[in-house]
């Protein structure tokens, strides 16, 4: 409410037994005021000299030169500046000196300044009043003592289904299905946390008795719709019994809600403020909504985005971890536009908010359960080489399926045999590139430009100018294997490295370049470091492909995978021909005691023979150690330093065996020339030497 200083005329000069009424008349016209005091010499107020004192002894009667003195009234009521306009509009002069505190003379003031100002006041806090009760998220109903329908707010209207304009002035009956209310208004007595329902939706009603003078003469309902959450049963607080029904609705309502001027000041707020921020509501009147911002209350100042919108704004703030507020902010402006008053609402979402942060955790769980679930289906589907019980291959695979997840080029180092292809095809398989195409090139089976042709393409000349794409246009948006990539000729190699960087490839000069989106898995015998010290290997190759380098271990360096994959190799060959056949134990160990130098791809072409040549239906050790020796079956004879021979006799049998052995683990000349460390015509050399020496 404001105070007597604030409308006030401020004053400098009051009257001395020395000024005329002249001198006072002239100060009454400069200071624009109906009156001025007049003081003693000591400074004691001894009355008022006013215009109408003036009037009252005739304008015939004024003479300019006369004391001001002669015009003295006592009937005069001093006021003090802090003293509420409430307390005085009504006081019987129509004008007042005003003091300080000090009782020192500061101005004065006249009766209809009072009254204006008073006026203006209640018109600005009915003007908040009516803000906050049509934007209160609650829906607010009251009738008078009679039952006949004084306000409606927009938010009653969907659970009353009428309208204000419908409503007003009706009998409670006749518009609604009566709710309690007017047993409220016949007893005084308030009723809480009532429910009731309206069509599907489910509300929570507080009933109060609207007092005037100690007499009820309406009564308010507050409701709310609670169907979207499950355990809203909260009570709305106990509000103090006000004159007015406004003010009863604002302290009932369940939303906070703060009322600040022009200057983001907070003139009021409800109690549900306090519950909201955890803070002391009563201690926040007064103070600037600047500082709940400085202190970290809130991050956004509404009071500067409602200014700076010019209207209604609606933002979301998480002030603490468990709380989620809804807050919104209304202008009330003057009748020059202005915003005079700001209604700050503001609703606690922290229920939906915790079942929103519960299914996310939720979905996030799923989809790692999913993802878990996806790499064991993906081991479990793999093929015989991908089975493992071992820690080592464990790792591997394990290693394998996180880098799928990637885009990073992939070596694979290990002997022949080991599953590098599978496990190549395994990585494109779980990657986001499985819908793409997946292709192999062996690096060694081609000549240098076939490989060439086969990897960049080639633009065949003719009448219709139809060019042959290479695998890598072709596997665009897919993945390349290259198997023994450290056979690749260096020129291509160099090729391949201005291709990877570049991401695109140009068969012609001709031709317009093509952009591709290719992925490189690269398998090899020997680790290509060791190549490119040689200088045997493009070290730019090198340093694009070795991200992430995969080392396959040899079968004999996992023994305890052997025993599965031979049961898998055994089930599936018995299967494939329609056999029921097994291993016995003695066919079982020496299975585990061979070295396995051609590992998985050994093991499963001579278990498939054993199956196929078996005549029994229990595989014996015999023909397991006849198929893996062969010992009476070869030609070769078995250098056993046991005597004397001929030295020349004795190293031309020992290179036969050396020969013969890489061509059963290698499969080719080049191979087998490349394990001995020989040339390919010195093995082709050999073994036609050694078919002539056996009579073939």
């Amino acid at each position: 409410m404001l105070r007597v200083g604030q409308v006030m005329s401020r004053l400098s000069i009051c009257l001395y037994k020395y000024h005329t009424i002249g001198d006072a008349m002239t100060i009454m016209m400069e200071k624009e005021v109906a009156g001025l005091p007049f003081l003693n010499e000591q400074g004691y107020l001894l009355g008022m000299v006013t215009k109408n004192q003036i009037l009252e002894k005739g304008i015939e009667n004024y003479v300019a030169e006369n004391k001001a003195a002669d015009y003295l009234t006592n009937r005069f009521l001093p006021l003090n500046e802090e003293t509420s306009l409430e307390d005085v509009w009504n006081l019987p002069f129509d004008i007042y000196p005003v003091l300080n505190n000090l009782e020192e003379i500061i101005g004065v003031v006249s009766k209809y300044s009072l009254l204006q100002a008073y006026f203006q006041e209640v018109r600005s806090r009915s003007q908040e009043l009516e803000a906050v009760f049509n934007s209160a998220h609650n829906g607010i109903l009251s009738i008078n003592k009679q039952g006949i329908i004084t306000s409606l707010n927009p938010a009653a209207e969907k659970p009353t289904r009428t309208t204000k304009e419908e409503a007003v002035g009706r009998f409670l009956n006749d518009v609604i299905i009566p709710t309690g209310l007017l047993e409220v208004v016949r007893n005084g007595i308030p009723e809480y946390g009532a429910k009731f329902q309206v069509g599907r939706r489910l509300y929570i009603s507080n009933r109060t008795p609207i007092l005037k003078d100690g007499e009820v003469v309406g009564a308010v309902g507050v409701f709310q719709d609670v169907s979207e959450i499950e355990k809203v049963l909260q009570e709305l607080q106990s509000v103090k019994q006000l004159n007015e029904e406004l003010q009863t609705i604002i302290s009932s309502s369940y939303d906070g809600l703060i009322i600040c001027d022009g200057q983001g000041d907070i003139l009021r707020c409800n109690p549900a403020v306090g519950r909201i921020l955890e803070a002391s509501w009563e201690e926040l009147v007064g103070r600037p909504f600047k500082e709940l911002v400085d202190k970290g209350i809130f991050q956004k100042n509404i009071i500067h985005l409602v200014k700076k919108q010019g209207g209604f704004v609606s933002i979301l703030e998480r002030p603490f971890a468990k709380h989620s507020l809804v807050i919104t902010g209304n202008p009330v402006f003057s009748e020059e536009g202005e915003i005079v008053k700001i209604v700050i609402n503001i609703r606690d979402m922290s229920e939906l908010e915790f079942l929103r942060e519960a299914l996310e955790e939720s979905k996030q769980l799923s989809e790692k359960y999913q993802s878990q679930i996806a790499q064991m289906r993906n081991h479990q589907e793999a093929g015989a080489e991908l089975r493992s019980c071992s820690v080592i291959m464990n790792n591997v695979l394990d290693l394998a399926f996180r880098v799928s997840q990637v885009d990073s080029p992939v070596v694979l180092v290990g002997e022949q045999g080991v599953g590098k292809e599978e496990i190549a095809k395994s990585i494109h398989i779980q990657s986001k590139r499985s819908k793409g195409p997946f292709y192999k090139i062996n690096c060694s089976s081609l000549p240098e430009n076939l490989l060439e042709i086969e990897l960049f393409g080639q633009e065949i000349s003719n009448s219709r100018n139809i060019a042959k794409p290479g695998v890598l246009e072709l596997a665009n948006h897919g993945s390349v294997y290259l198997e023994d990539i450290d056979k690749m000729p260096l020129n291509i190699q160099g090729r391949l490295v201005r291709v990877l960087r570049d991401k695109t490839l140009q068969e012609t000069d001709e031709k317009a370049a093509i952009s591709i989106d290719t992925r490189i898995l690269a398998g090899t015998n020997r680790p290509l470091k060791e190549l490119v010290e040689k200088e045997r290997f493009h070290s730019d190759l090198f340093y694009t492909l070795n991200i992430v380098p995969i080392k396959v271990p040899a079968l004999r360096e996992r023994k305890e995978d052997l025993i599965p994959l031979v049961l898998f190799n055994l089930e599936k060959n018995n299967k494939r021909h329609g056999f029921e056949k097994i291993f016995s134990p003695e066919a079982v160990q020496l299975l585990l005691d061979y070295p396995w130098l051609g590992n998985i791809r050994e093991m499963a072409n001579l278990i498939e023979r054993l199956v196929v040549t078996s005549k029994e239906k229990v595989i014996s050790g015999r023909e397991v150690d006849g198929v893996l020796y062969e010992m009476e079956q070869t030609p070769l004879k078995t250098i056993t330093v046991t005597g004397v021979v001929p030295l020349k006799e004795a190293i031309d049998d020992l290179e036969q065996q050396l020969v013969t052995l890489a061509m059963k683990l290698h499969g080719t000349t080049v191979k087998a020339a490349e394990a001995l460390g020989v040339n390919q015509s010195t093995v082709v050399r050999k073994l036609q030497k050694s078919k002539h020496n056996t009579g073939g």
